[in-house]
């Protein structure tokens, strides 16, 4: 019973998390992104589009994660049916950061590079947790 009230407070707290993240993801993008972006080189700017993009996709797989967990929760799905279901695989967000340019992610703008380590540091909370549920 203690797992279960644990696991629903991690849930809940990853979803605010993500949330929050996602609302500031969208702010960033429309609006400072573009004179942040204006300011780099040609390179630099195709970066940043590109880590952004990559930390929006990630957000959205951990945010369907969670979705799928709390309607396990909820008994609205069975645990069968949220294991099964594409969100309720997390297999899609392979650790792709291994091969990144750290010295170039450290050109991007410090907003930029903030919103990329908060989303790394919620996207490995939750595959953490969703090992713990395969274990």
């Amino acid at each position: 019973m203690a797992d279960d009230i644990s696991h629903t407070a991690f849930v809940q707290r990853a979803y605010d998390d993500t949330y929050s993240l996602l609302v500031a993801m969208r702010d960033y993008v429309s609006g400072p992104s573009s004179a942040d972006s204006a300011e780099l080189d040609p390179s630099d700017r195709l970066r940043l589009t590109h880590e952004l993009s990559r930390v929006t996709r990630q957000l959205t797989d951990v945010m369907a994660w969670l979705m799928v967990q709390k309607a396990v929760e909820a008994g609205e799905i069975s645990e069968e049916d949220g294991a099964d279901a594409p969100a309720g695989q997390l297999d899609l967000l392979a650790e792709d950061e291994d091969d990144e340019d750290m010295e170039g992610l450290g050109r991007l703008p410090l907003t930029a590079r903030s919103l990329i380590d908060r989303s790394r540091r919620i996207t490995a909370l939750v595959r953490q947790l969703n090992s713990n549920l395969a274990a």
